[in-house]
């Protein structure tokens, strides 16, 4: 059978990385809520810091999805060797054939023997409890994906409202100053001309008046066309972040949908060895009593138990799903080929990866 290496060590990794992930993703959503709301300061020194840390979470992201998706492939390669491993165990050797020439009961005793020695059932539980521990992770950060999702884009859509408010009060602004260019040099003719003390003095406290309004616009023009400048910044790097986000959500879906068919299909592998040790201990015992009642049954229970109880919730499951027809062999590997399909066109690079660093090794 073959064995699943650092399994453990890269799940531990890899909870670490999405925790960490989680932390900035959180840190970024905030910064986001801060800008939606108008009354808040921003600054240069600041998108700096943000767009270093959302750049960081884009590459953590990848790391993220190809470790995972690296792991799932390493699952499924234990699961094919266990399916061939399950395989030479409907069938009898070419030592229990020849046995088998002699006594048959030698040879049915032998199949019994070896299939109830063989490690499959603890290698098979080992199989689904790492699918559901990944799946436990994938759910988990696709639930704050999920609501991180839906804030920062309510979030962005404020912030992109307030870029759009603050472009109107600056064409306004900008709007007054054209309008007190004119009045400016008029009223400075007008002084010119003005051979009058006392109109002249009126009129240079209309321009002082004039002049204190141009000069508090031009520095309002400035402000405004810095903060407009800003929040296009911000704007731009936060699209980036929800993209990311709805980036993310996609591929933690294509990954449980893998994984979660990949599980079903491990359990009908558990169902089938199962079925298969009920098998043999009911061949072990039919050549010693004449009848197969309550002693077959309790023959095949104690060769079970050797399978332990940590997979029966999965084996509940399989049968009411069973009951729902939703784990037929064939709906399973139609199934099965989309959620490839899927996983395949986007973790590409990770299956060819994979090629040449497997996990799983026979």
């Amino acid at each position: 059978m073959a064995t699943l290496q650092n399994f453990d060590a890269e799940i531990a990794k890899t909870k670490q990385v999405v925790q960490d992930m989680r932390t900035k993703i959180e840190q970024s959503g905030t910064v986001l809520d801060t800008l939606a709301t108008a009354d808040k300061k921003i600054g240069d020194a600041n998108f700096d810091i943000e767009n270093a840390r959302i750049e960081d979470v884009l590459k953590q992201q990848k790391v993220m999805e190809g470790n995972i998706a690296d792991l799932i492939i390493g699952l499924e390669d234990a699961t094919n060797v266990f399916g061939a491993e399950f395989e030479s165990m409907k069938n009898y050797t070419g030592w229990e054939n020849f046995i088998g020439i002699f006594s048959s009961q030698s040879k049915q005793r032998m199949r019994t023997d070896r299939v109830r020695n063989m490690s499959l059932a603890g290698n098979l539980q080992e199989l689904l409890a790492k699918s559901d521990t990944i799946v436990g992770i994938l759910k988990a950060q696709k639930e704050v994906l999920d609501q991180r999702y839906k804030t920062s884009e309510t979030s962005l859509s404020q912030v992109i409202e307030r870029r759009k408010t603050t472009m109107s009060n600056l064409e306004a602004v900008q709007k007054r100053i054209e309008e007190l260019n004119p009045m400016l040099l008029d009223i400075e003719n007008k002084i010119a001309a003005s051979t009058s003390q006392k109109d002249r003095t009126q009129l240079e406290g209309e321009r002082s008046k004039l002049a204190t309004e141009y000069n508090e616009k031009q520095a309002k023009e400035q402000e405004l066309l810095a903060e407009s400048q800003t929040l296009e910044r911000y704007t731009s790097m936060f699209q980036t972040f929800v993209d990311s986000l709805n980036n993310q959500i996609a591929a933690q879906s294509t990954l449980i949908n893998k994984l979660t068919i990949d599980t079903e299909q491990r359990i009908v592998l558990y169902k089938a060895l199962e079925d298969s040790l009920k098998t043999a201990a009911q061949q072990d015992v039919a050549h010693k009593i004449n009848t197969l009642g309550s002693q077959v049954d309790n023959t095949a229970e104690e060769t079970m138990a050797g399978i332990g109880a940590a997979s029966q919730k999965h084996i509940g499951d399989l049968l009411e799903m069973h009951e729902k027809n939703m784990v037929a062999s064939a709906d399973i590997q139609r199934r099965k080929k989309l959620a490839d399909d899927a996983f395949a066109r986007r973790f590409d690079e990770v299956l060819k990866k994979h090629n040449s660093a497997n996990y799983v090794q026979s």
